[in-house]
């Protein structure tokens, strides 16, 4: 049995098996012959597809395939159109699955699939916010359908008008929605060629197409590349990284859900970028579109390294509009990251950054009556705590605000209670004005195009003041604009401290004024003040603005000017009108003075800041004087005030009137002072003067300067009148031109400036003092001298009647302090600096009219140049006395320059012409003389050390006299006076710098003659008095040996003369024609040495009067032809000429004209007139001769002998040859040799010579005899005189 029933069971199934494969297989045959009629179908598969849909479905084509054993039809040109909106939406391809089973149980066509393959949706909108809604016929539709499918479909989108079209880029779209029994399934992901931008998958019941009709759950993901594709929407060019997911809860219209997103890189690219690094954020929302409810937590959103981290953010809907709370943030970090990232325009970002806007939100409440035009209604309600906003264009910035504010469309109010609050106006105000609490209330309202902040109260502590202040203010939101911007203020204070004017005083006025009225009152209160402003922050003094300052002050300090001396001012006013600032002040004190009545004002007008101060003074002279030179403004009258002192006990009245621009005070300054003087002393320094009794009005007024009226006064004990003013001006910027007339004495003079030597000058005269005071300060001082004995030489002495006009010119200027013009007598021109060499050039010249000077300082030191018509230093030298030259290093040096003297004179007699240069510096002197007849140089100067060790010590002055050129042809005649005065004895000073000093005589001439030269020193011995020493050289053909010297002292007697000389002798012949004299004697050789002194100078020898010894010897020589013109010394030489005695003798007979000798010499011993020869001999070859004499030099006669020995061996062989033959001749010539002496006695005769030495008279005496019989004198010691004997 059971193997039974498989057998039936296949025998069941079986046929079964074969039946069913037989009619599926009909079933597919026939329903593909089926799909092969189709197209006939058409219309009325597009009537059963249109059935149920509000609209019509239109089919182009229709073709159909089987699907398993399911039919599909494949319609081309597929499309619907919507009854309601009339739009045909058209597919170029669909497919729809017939479902067999459900087609026979109903017995009408069912299809349960509908599928979209590679579908291009062209969606339009005219901007990317427009919504895309699926048309009703549509949804009908696909809701007949279990399952849509739209594969690889290409979604075209176009945003914009025809003109300006955004065409974004194609993507693809899969979408699968299923339908089981009352249950939806739904995946959808969109991407495009960069990748999946959303990619969502949910369940619920319900018709998905209507919000209303649908439940269930849907979750997905957005990629950044979906923000950005989104962004296209809204035609804007946008990148970002990161996803954001979400969960959505649909419950029949109601949703809620959650949002975590998490993006960065986020930029907004176009012409300017826009980025976030970082954006975070949670959200929840849920409710209906119409009332939904959105929470933002976890808000974080960052750029470069800055953060804000949002609170907590609540939206709730309130259809239609919405409502917004949040919980307190910071407000800097938002702005910063909003400023960073760019997403505001550049100018808001310049506003924003220039605001700077920081502080916090503790809680902010808005609402918006419509999201489409949320301008039309809200509200806000905020609360702040240290708000602070700097300042932007002309819009205040705030510090510190604590407020609560209420605002709406219609406007807002503020009501603010802070601490430490700070205005900032830049603007206005260098700074911000700091309080430490305010309070009040701000109403404001606004327009499209500017914003009112009205009906400002607020009351304001500070640290040293409380204010009450009302505020209002305009802000244009652009310029040009039809509302202005205006500020209207009013600040009013009580008992505060003067320096709370910076807080009020805008700084907009003129710099100038603006400083001033920050530091002219440093210290003092306001009793009561008041600061209004109104208009806006254009330039100081616009008619559209105004600014007002009122003030009661007590016990201030006025600082009218820096430098200036302070005034009290123990009651004053101070007013601020725009462009005034006045301060009145009915007593106050300045310095040393009071001030009665004073006024200070400035005058603000066209950029110029105009200062005024008025006031009377009171005070002593002295008193009034440095409080006006204590004030800068008047330091254009320095000169003068500087200059003077005022004294005296009298209280002396004066009026203070001065102006000027703040901004330019040099050139503008205008100032009158007048001071009434009553017995007030005046001195000035610069004339270094003294005025007593001064009474009278002196005034001073920059454009004129100073001048008097009524000026009286009395210097040296003598009427002074005084003369000052304009009218005495020479230059148009002369500040004082006075003239004081006066009569002085010399002794006046002499204690007005004491000199350091007497002046030979006595007398009264009257004089005339200029000074003028310009650029540079001038005093000219001039008389005539008349009344005035001047005890001087010529030509600068004067009698008292006579006039000797004198003007002596002291100029304040880069150099020449003084000039001189004595009329008739010379020039001078000074620079004496206070520090530095003084400059002095004097031009000697006699002139009538002032020298015309070079612009050019002189050189230091003194100059002196010019002509002279004639001088005679003697007459001076009882004036000058010792002359200082070269005394000190410290002093000038002096240059005398081509100084011409036309009559050089010695006491009175005449030198001839001279021309000097002289040069000395320091010890330095160089000196160089010229006249016709005599030339040279003196030079002086320090010898220098010979070793580094000897630098330190002062070496001795070395100096020399160098007479280059004298002609004695030329030398002028020289009078007794003259010849026998000696020099006066050298003393102080110029004993140190003149001696001893050495005198050269480089060439001494006689006409063309040269007659040699000398060296010599000059110097003094107090024993022997002037001595001309060492002299050397070669004169006259004679050279003069070192021990040669001449002494000249002047005693009480008188003076004398001692000469001691040492020469050798050549041709004395030649000597003798060089001094012009007929020569009586001629030498090969010889030498003189002599010890003379004399009464008298060196010019006054008369040999009459020597006293002393001279020796002479003369060597191989001849006596020539006596000269009858020999006088003096030459006389006596004629005497010794014994060819004029042979002559007398008659023994001419024996000799030849003249006596030739080999060797001539003797001693001459003098004595007051009485000459005494004790033995002059002459030998030569014709014999031997002495000359013994007595001669009185007075009475010019001689008592001598002369003793002619004529020796017989050279003499009588010449007799004997004539009588007896050359044997006798040579024998006698043998004895001679040997007995000489006998013979040369036997051979001897003695002659008398007696009488005038003009004619002597000479007689035979005796034979025989060698011996001289005159009486014996007793001879001089000729050691003592430093001579020596000649060789015999």
């Amino acid at each position: 049995m059971v193997r039974a029933i498989p057998k039936q069971l296949g025998r069941l199934i079986w046929p079964l098996m074969v039946l069913t494969l037989v009619a599926l297989a009909v079933y597919v045959s026939g329903g593909r012959l089926l799909m092969g009629a189709l197209p006939q179908m058409r219309y009325d598969i597009e009537q059963l597809l249109s059935d149920g849909v509000s609209g019509e479905v239109l089919i182009g084509g229709l073709s159909g395939t089987m699907d398993g054993f399911s039919p599909r039809l494949n319609l081309v040109d597929f499309s619907i159109r919507d009854e309601d909106t009339g739009n045909t939406i058209q597919l170029p391809a669909a497919s729809i699955r017939l479902n067999p089973w459900q087609t026979l149980i109903s017995g009408a066509p069912r299809f349960d699939e509908l599928l979209l393959q590679s579908p291009r949706i062209q969606w339009t909108s005219l901007s990317g916010t427009d919504t895309a809604e699926v048309p009703q016929g549509v949804r009908d539709l696909l809701n007949r359908f279990q399952r849509l499918q739209i594969r690889d479909a290409h979604i075209i989108g176009f945003i914009g008008d025809d003109e300006a079209r955004v065409i974004l880029d194609s993507l693809a779209l899969d979408i699968d929605l299923l339908r089981d029994g009352s249950r939806r399934v739904l995946r959808v992901t969109i991407e495009d060629a960069d990748g999946q931008l959303l990619s969502a998958a949910g369940t619920g019941t319900g018709n998905p197409f209507e919000a209303g009709q649908f439940s269930g759950d849907v979750q997905g993901s957005l990629s950044g590349a979906g923000v950005a594709y989104l962004g296209r929407l809204f035609d804007v060019d946008l990148t970002a990284q990161g996803a954001a997911d979400f969960w959505l809860t649909m419950s029949r219209g109601l949703a809620e859900g959650v949002v975590q997103a998490d993006f960065t890189q986020l930029a907004l690219t176009g012409d300017d970028t826009k980025s976030l690094e970082t954006l975070r954020f949670d959200t929840a929302f849920a409710g209906s579109t119409s009332e939904a409810s959105i929470w933002i937590d976890n808000a974080v959103v960052g750029v470069t390294e800055r953060l804000f981290e949002a609170p907590r953010l609540e939206l709730k809907r309130l259809n239609p509009g919405w409502r917004a709370l949040t919980e307190g943030f910071e407000v800097q970090p938002l702005v910063e990251v909003m400023i960073k990232s760019g997403l505001f325009p550049d100018k808001a970002n310049s506003i924003l950054q220039t605001l700077n806007p920081r502080g916090r939100v503790d809680s902010l409440a808005l609402t918006v009556e419509s999201i489409s035009d949320p301008l039309a209604r809200w509200a806000v309600q905020a609360e702040v705590t240290d708000a602070t906003t700097d300042p932007y264009n002309q819009v205040p910035g705030l510090v510190g605000i604590d407020a609560s504010l209420v605002a709406s469309e219609e406007g807002a109010t503020a009501w603010i209670t802070t601490e430490d609050y700070a205005l900032v106006l830049p603007n206005v105000y260098e700074e911000p004005i700091r309080l430490e609490s305010v309070t009040g209330k701000l109403e404001g309202r606004w327009q499209p195009d500017a914003l009112f902040l009205k009906n400002g109260l607020f009351l304001a502590r500070a640290t040293d003041h409380d204010a009450t202040v009302q505020f209002e203010i305009d802000i244009p939101f652009s310029r040009g604009g039809a509302v202005p911007l205006e500020m209207r203020l009013a600040a009013s204070v009580r008992d505060a401290p003067v320096t709370i004017r910076d807080a009020y005083v805008p700084y907009r006025m003129p710099e100038p004024a603006y400083r001033w009225l920050q530091a002219a009152l440093p210290e003092g209160e306001i009793e009561e003040g008041i600061f209004l402003w109104r208009g806006g922050f254009r330039s100081y003094g616009d008619p559209g603005q105004t600014m007002q300052l009122a003030a009661a002050l007590a016990d201030v300090t006025l600082d009218y000017q820096p430098g200036w001396p302070e005034s009290l001012q123990a009651v004053s006013q101070l007013r601020l009108d725009d462009t005034r600032i006045d301060i009145w002040s009915p007593e106050s004190v300045l310095a040393d003075v009071s001030m009665k009545a004073a006024s200070v004002g400035i005058l603000i007008d066209k950029g110029a800041a105009w200062f005024a101060l008025r006031s009377d003074v009171e005070g002593r002279p002295d008193q009034i004087l440095r409080t006006l030179q204590a004030l800068p403004a008047l330091s254009v009258a320095d000169p003068v005030m500087n200059d003077l002192a005022l004294s005296g006990e009298e209280l002396a009245n004066a009026s203070l009137d001065m102006t000027f621009d703040l901004t330019n005070l040099q050139e503008t300054v205008d100032i009158t002072v007048a001071v009434d003087l009553m017995e007030a002393g005046v001195s000035s320094a610069l004339l270094d003067l003294q005025a007593e009794h001064v009474s009278g009005r002196l005034a001073y007024q920059t454009q004129t300067g100073f001048e008097a009226s009524g000026l009286t006064a009395t210097s040296f004990g003598r009427q002074l009148t005084v003369e000052m003013g304009p009218h005495l001006a020479t230059s148009a910027n002369t500040l004082l031109a006075a003239q004081l007339d006066f009569e002085v004495s010399v002794s006046d003079l002499l204690s007005w400036q004491p000199l350091g030597f007497t002046l030979p000058a006595q007398g009264v005269t009257s004089a005339t003092v200029a000074v003028s005071v310009a650029d540079a300060v001038t005093v000219d001082i001039e008389s005539d001298l008349q009344g005035i004995q001047i005890d001087l030489p010529m030509p600068w002495g004067k009698s008292v009647d006579a006039r000797a006009p004198l003007k002596v010119s002291w100029h304040d200027r880069e150099w020449a302090g003084w000039e001189v013009f004595w009329f008739g007598r010379f020039s001078a021109i000074a620079d004496v600096p206070e520090y530095g060499d003084m400059a002095t050039l004097v031009d000697l010249t006699p002139r009538t009219r002032p020298v015309s000077w070079a612009t050019l300082a002189p050189a230091p030191g003194v100059k002196v140049t010019g002509y002279l018509p004639s001088l005679d230093p003697a007459d001076w030298l009882a004036q000058v006395g010792d002359w200082e030259l070269g005394a000190t290093s410290g002093s000038p040096p002096v240059h005398i320059e081509a100084l011409r003297i036309e009559r050089a004179l010695w006491r009175g007699e005449e030198l001839g012409s001279l021309e000097l240069n002289l040069d000395i510096e320091g010890e330095a002197i160089n000196a160089r003389f010229d006249m016709a007849w005599l030339k040279g140089q003196f030079a002086q100067s320090r010898a220098l050390p010979v070793s580094e060790s000897a630098a330190d010590l002062r070496l001795p002055l070395e100096r020399s006299l160098t007479i280059e050129y004298i002609d004695l042809n030329e030398l002028p005649e020289i009078s007794e006076q003259f010849a026998s005065q000696p020099p006066s004895e050298p003393s102080g000073a110029s004993q140190e710098w003149l001696l001893p000093l050495p005198v050269s005589l480089a060439s001494i001439q006689r006409g063309e003659t040269a007659l040699g030269g000398l060296a010599l020193v000059v110097d003094y011995i107090s024993s022997e008095g002037w001595v001309f020493r060492d002299i050397t050289g070669e004169f006259l053909g004679i050279q003069w040996l070192p021990n040669t010297r001449i002494a000249w002292r002047s005693r009480e007697e008188g003076a004398d003369t001692h000469l001691t000389l040492a020469a050798e002798l050549e041709d004395i012949a030649t000597s003798l024609q060089l001094i012009g004299v007929t020569p009586i004697v001629e030498t090969r050789s010889g030498r003189l040495d002599a010890d003379w002194q004399w009464p008298g100078s060196p010019a006054e020898f008369e040999l009459s009067s020597v006293t002393g010894v001279m020796n002479l010897d003369m060597q191989s020589g001849s006596f020539l032809s006596a000269n009858a013109e020999a006088t003096g010394a030459l006389r006596l030489l004629s005497l010794l000429n014994l060819s004029g005695l042979f002559r007398r003798a008659n023994m001419n007979q024996l000799f030849d004209p003249g006596v030739t000798f080999d060797r001539a010499g003797g001693a001459f011993e003098f004595n007051s007139g009485a000459l005494h020869i004790p033995d002059f001999s002459i030998e030569g070859s014709g014999g031997y001769f002495t000359f013994s004499s007595d001669i009185d030099l007075i009475a010019e006669t001689l008592n001598g002998e002369l003793v002619v020995t004529l020796p017989l061996v050279e003499n009588i062989p010449w007799v004997a040859a004539l009588a007896g033959g050359l044997p006798v001749a040579a024998g006698t010539y043998l004895i001679g040799k040997v007995f000489e002496d006998q013979m040369n006695q036997l051979s001897s005769g003695v002659y008398a010579v007696s009488g005038d030495l003009e004619d002597p008279q000479v007689s035979f005496e005796r034979v025989f005899d060698a011996t001289s019989r005159l009486p014996e004198t007793e001879p001089q010691d000729v050691s003592e005189s430093g001579l020596s004997s000649p060789d015999k």
